[in-house]
Parts: structure tokens; C-alpha cells; sequence
């Protein structure tokens, strides 16, 4: 499912809620008709991976930042780096065992961002959201990391927050957002032929 929109229309709030980073006010949110309040947080968040603008890099091994709160497994790691399109990892000195400085600061915007997203590939979750998680990426490496999303999406929900339109070439959905509220929802053919905000927006 794609989510697009423009700035400040509620794109970023809706994934926060679907985290219960809030809570709503009014009515519910459910997944498989499930209200989310009944689940623990806990129990929620690990079955979510998300991958945000604000990339949190640990000061410790690359290693260590995918494999975060998880037992570590090498085949597992191997394919999220290479789903990730990281593989600059291994042309680093130390490989793998690179140490990061806190935020990453010794890697580049792009490096960090393919680091967060080897991290969600490794979790393995139920639930993907990718918020503009390939902004910093040139259109070579993008257009990796989108096959790669594509063939995560066969049997998970992934959701993909974007402003570039190229970000949501193999949405089945799209979720078009403005001023706090879901204008549009529909197939990509549908949206893209027949949502006059949607046209709107690809028209910038």
C-alpha cells in the first residue's frame, strides 16, 4: 500500500498510530479486525519493522546494528544485506564488524539508510513501513532495494510512505492523504487514472 500526500496530510500520523507511537481519540484501529488497543505494545511493535527518515545508527558494530535485539544468524544477515543493496559492507575494512559512530557519522546518508533497511529485512516482521526509507539513495540503488520490496510484499503487508512517485511503481494499493484525511483509496490503476488529488499531486 502506497501513502502519498502532501505535507501535513496526515501520512506520518497514520503510521504513528498504526505503531501506537499514539493512540486515536475516536474510533478504532484494527488489523484483521483486531483492535490494537487490546494488543500489548510489545507484542504489536515486534511484529512491525519500520524504517523512518530519522535513521538511529548505534555506536557498534554493523553487525550488531542489523542484527539489533535479534540472535544472530550469518545466512540471514547475508540476505538482508544483499536485499538491502549493502553490500558496500564487505568492501570496508573490517567488514561486518565495522564500527559505526553513534548516528553513523562515519557512513554516508545513503549507507545509513541501506543499514536501516537490511535491519527490517532481518527482523522478518508482518508488517513493513517504509517512511520515504529511500530518500537518500541514488536511482540505481533505489530501483534494487524497490525489487526487493516487491518480493517481500508476496506474503507480508508493507506499506510505503512517498513522495517520489517512482517509490510506489508496484503498490496493488494506494492511500492518498489531505489535510488529515483519506481523500482517495483504491488500486494503483484506479488512483492513478481517476484520483483528481492524486493527479494533482503527480502534476508538482
Amino acid at each position: 500500500i502506497a501513502i502519498v500526500g502532501g505535507s501535513g496530510g496526515g501520512k506520518t500520523t497514520f503510521i504513528n498510530l498504526i505503531n501506537r507511537f499514539l493512540d486515536v481519540s475516536d474510533g478504532n484501529v484494527c488489523i484483521n479486525d483486531t483492535n490494537i488497543k487490546t494488543i500489548k505494545q510489545s507484542s504489536l511493535r515486534s511484529k512491525i519493522a519500520l524504517v523512518s527518515q530519522r535513521i538511529f545508527i548505534f555506536n557498534d558494530s554493523i553487525q550488531n546494528n542489523i542484527c539489533y535485539a535479534m540472535p544472530f544468524n550469518e545466512k540471514k544477515l547475508k540476505n538482508a544485506i544483499a536485499l538491502a543493496n549493502a553490500n558496500f559492507i564487505y568492501d570496508l575494512k573490517d567488514g561486518i564488524h565495522t564500527i559505526l559512530d553513534e548516528f553513523g557519522t562515519n557512513i554516508s546518508g545513503g549507507q545509513r539508510q541501506r543499514i536501516a533497511i537490511a535491519r527490517a529485512i532481518y527482523k522478518n516482521p508482518d508488517i513493513y513501513i517504509f517512511d520515504e526509507a529511500t530518500s537518500a539513495l541514488d536511482g540505481e540503488s533505489e530501483n534494487i532495494i524497490k525489487e526487493s520490496i516487491r518480493d517481500l510484499s508476496k506474503d507480508k503487508i508493507v506499506f510505503i510512505v512517498a513522495h517520489r512517485l517512482s517509490s510506489i511503481t508496484y503498490s496493488d494499493k494506494i492511500m492518498v492523504f489531505d489535510n488529515g484525511t483519506i481523500v482517495d483509496f483504491g488500486d494503483s490503476d484506479t488512483i492513478k487514472n481517476e484520483s483528481s488529488y492524486f493527479k494533482k499531486l503527480i502534476s508538482f
